[in-house]
């Protein structure tokens, strides 16, 4: 039954403004109580049990619905509410007025002294719930009572005592109730102060100042000679109800967390408590004064003023303390604060200006290094030298064993880098595998002296992970000319490094002016390059490859030219490299693609001509190379026999074993799909023939250098080399073109020799597109002749 009662009831409370219709039916309640008091008591004490036992009901439901039955202090509210409700019903309503017993209206007081006890002691289980200090809460509440206390004794509760002739539990009970008033209302305030927002606490609050109203009501009625009024029977039935709402209230489920620490300090705090110490004594001392002007002194109220005015001083003094205490505490937190700062500070200099892995110098504190050399150097002595060090074949190591092993690569050498250190020297680490050293006044040779040092230290063998690893480097030297910033040190440095890379890696390259022209130049054709890509300056020349037997043409080379407007031809030799370096070959070489099988369809169609088109190793590199080449194919309607990719022996031997495997895969995907694979510069290289075993390649093309003419003072060599290679190349089942025919005795030599396609200016020199259309309505090996 109860359970069901109690499931109806939590049902009931559980929408969102079930607070607020719980306080308007308690209210009307309250108010109608005074008229059903003069109506019939049975009525008055049918009202007062309804309304504290629905107080009871809804701090019961309230607590087990946000989980609060396992905190001390709602456990001991809840017990409170159940106690007022149980003295009221059976001590009050069916002793006292049922059945009038003489001794129930004493046990109706004890209930309520024991609620009073209950509802105090809960208060303070709450207020210590804080996350700061205790001690500090407590001493602020009783500040607060004590202050409080003064003009209470004095107004109420010392004439109540003094004029009211109660003895034995009669005055007990009237002393208990307000002095448990005093506490309570000590500790609600300093709950409030710190805890004002929360809506719940406030309405618990203002129920105890009801409960406060009412008793002090009821004192003055008693001092007064009357009983119990109007006031005190709202006060009390208001506390019920307001206490109802407080934890119906849904800003109650926060109750589980800790409330708020008292603050240490506070503007309102700090004129509460000064008001306290102040005005409490001067009303008391005032209203001391009234009441003996009109005879109603007490012996006993100096005394108990007195005394409530050193413990207010006492408190006062403690709580001073503990704000010392606190404000020393947070001078020591401070500081310690301020020391791990700079700790921090100090930290995070050193990362700002160090590489993180070897501990050197970044580029930031190189650029100091090198600006106080600049800065210090006397007129007339050495300017300072900078050297900067790339190691070749690094990327190797990361993609061959990993980053960890490239990692550790990086601190052995950086070890042997600080055992070469002088005094005075900055050794940094300007990111990945450059470094860079400062040295003040250094000479040139003396410069020089240190990069071959560094040179021979480097090249000796690495011993990681349980294996050897052999590393080279390049040195660019700035030394001997006078620098005015860092940035330019770093810049010439950088050109001379450069030029050391370029010269094949393990070199020292010295800074000389003419680096600063040759980079301006080729930033210029950069320049150049990108504006003649977006407007259309790049035209595709075509030089025929001939078959000696019939004379025909069989296929024709696409050959880039630059025609910059208003300006000069640039040459191939000169523009090409430039490309390559900036990664600018692969849309200029996806340009040639499209325009080479945009011309070659109709040759084709017309002649089985087919195009030869030369790739770069940088083109051959990109992942999507094949795709890129077969789409263009099919988008220009040629069929993938009609094409032929030249490659170069060189580009192959400028890459990594790893990237060679891709561009092999890649080449291999095309001529699945029929394009055709030519070996170009055959004979020149360092390792041709192992390449002819792995390579996927349909046809060789011999160097010029092997068709030299008869008056040439290498002729009968290089006529047993070409023989070779033709002999090969048939053995092999491949196709041969010679390059470089500019004469009929070489052309004649050459067929004689069974050379079958061949390629010159005996036939023609590279020419524009329309010119390859009249080309190919004649036969260029019998027109030659």
């Amino acid at each position: 039954m109860s359970t069901a009662f109690f499931g109806v009831l939590s049902r009931l409370v559980r929408g969102p403004r079930s607070w607020a219709a719980f306080l308007l039916l308690g209210a009307a309640l309250t108010a109608a109580t005074p008229y059903l008091a003069s109506v019939s008591s049975g009525l008055e004490v049918l009202s007062w049990v309804v309304l504290q036992g629905a107080s009871a009901a809804a701090v019961f439901v309230s607590i087990r619905r946000y989980g609060l039955t396992a905190l001390w202090p709602w456990r001991l509210l809840c017990t409170a509410a159940v106690a007022a409700w149980v003295s009221t019903t059976v001590a009050w309503g069916v002793g006292s007025v049922w059945l009038q017993l003489s001794g129930a209206m004493g046990l109706y007081r004890a209930g309520t002294v024991v609620t009073y006890l209950l509802s105090l002691v809960a208060l303070t289980l709450l207020s210590m719930r804080t996350e700061g200090s205790r001690g500090a809460g407590l001493l602020d509440a009783g500040i607060i009572t004590v202050g409080v206390a003064m003009p209470f004794w004095t107004f109420l509760l010392g004439p109540m005592v003094g004029g009211s002739g109660r003895t034995g539990m009669d005055l007990a009970f009237a002393v208990a109730i307000p002095v448990i008033d005093l506490f309570t209302f000590g500790l609600l305030m300093r709950l409030a102060l710190d805890n004002g927002r929360a809506r719940w606490l406030l309405l618990l609050s203002v129920s105890y100042v009801s409960l406060f109203t009412g008793d002090s009501a009821y004192m003055i009625d008693q001092i007064a000679g009357r009983s119990s009024g109007v006031v005190s029977a709202i006060g009390w039935l208001g506390f019920s109800v307001l206490v109802g709402g407080a934890v119906l209230h849904p800003s109650i489920a926060a109750a589980p967390s800790r409330l708020r620490s008292p603050a240490v300090s506070g503007r309102g705090r700090v004129v509460m408590f000064l008001a306290l110490a102040l005005l409490s004594p001067l009303i008391s001392g005032f209203g001391q004064m009234l009441l003996e002007s009109r005879g109603m002194e007490h012996s006993s109220n100096e005394m108990v003023i007195m005394v409530l005015t050193v413990v207010l001083a006492v408190l006062l003094v403690l709580r001073l303390n503990t704000v010392a205490r606190l404000a020393e505490d947070h001078a020591a937190e401070l500081g310690i604060a301020l020391r791990q700062r700079e700790v921090l500070q100090r930290s995070l200099s050193y990362r700002a200006l160090h590489d993180p892995l070897t501990g050197l110098a970044n580029r930031t504190l190189l650029g100091q290094a090198m600006q106080h050399a600049i800065a210090d150097t006397a007129p007339g002595a050495e300017p300072p030298a900078l050297l900067l060090l790339d190691l070749d074949g690094f990327k190797d190591v990361n993609d061959s064993f990993g980053h960890p092993v490239g990692d550790e690569l990086l601190t052995h050498v950086t070890r042997r880098l600080t055992g070469l250190l002088a005094s005075g020297q900055t050794l940094a680490r300007l990111g990945g595998d450059e470094f860079a050293l400062v040295l003040p006044g250094t000479g040139r040779q003396d410069a020089l002296a240190v990069a071959e040092r560094i040179l021979t230290a480097l090249q000796a063998p690495y011993r990681l992970s349980s294996r050897e690893v052999y590393l080279t480097t390049s040195i660019g030297v700035l030394a001997g000319l006078p620098t005015a910033t860092p940035s330019e040190a770093l810049r010439d440095a950088d050109l001379a490094l450069y030029a050391a890379k370029n010269a094949g890696k393990n070199q020292i390259t010295a800074f000389d002016p003419a680096l600063r022209h040759a980079h301006l130049e080729r930033t210029r054709l950069l320049t150049g390059l990108r504006r003649a890509l977006a407007h259309g300056e790049f035209t595709l020349n075509y030089q025929p490859v001939v078959d000696l037997v019939s004379g025909d043409i069989r296929a024709v080379e696409a050959l880039l030219r630059w025609n910059p407007t208003g300006s000069r031809p640039v040459p191939p030799d000169v523009f090409i490299p430039v490309a390559e370096e900036s990664g600018l070959i692969v849309p200029i070489g996806t340009w040639v693609l499209e325009q080479a099988c945009a011309d070659a369809r109709r040759w084709y169609e017309r002649h089985g001509v087919s195009v030869t088109v030369n790739v770069s190793g940088r083109q051959l590199r990109e992942p999507d190379f094949a795709e890129t080449v077969l789409d263009i194919l099919a988008r220009h309607g040629l069929p993938e026999q009609a094409l032929v990719l030249e490659i170069t022996e060189s580009m192959l031997l400028a890459t990594t074993p790893a990237e060679t495997a891709r561009i092999i895969a890649a080449l291999a995907t095309l001529r699945e799909h029929g394009v055709r694979v030519a070996l170009d510069d055959f004979g020149t290289g360092y390792s041709s023939l192992s390449y002819l075993r792995t390579l996927p390649v349909d046809i060789l093309k011999i160097d010029k250098s092997f068709a030299a003419p008869a008056g040439h003072a290498d002729h009968h060599q290089m006529r047993a080399f070409t023989k070779a290679i033709l002999e090969l190349s048939s053995s092999l089942r491949l196709d041969t073109i010679v390059e470089g025919v500019e004469s009929q005795e070489q052309a004649a030599l050459l067929q004689r020799m069974g050379c079958p396609l061949v390629q010159g200016y005996l036939f023609s020199p590279p020419a524009p597109a329309r010119q390859i259309d009249g080309l190919l309505t004649i036969t260029p090996w019998q027109d030659a002749a």
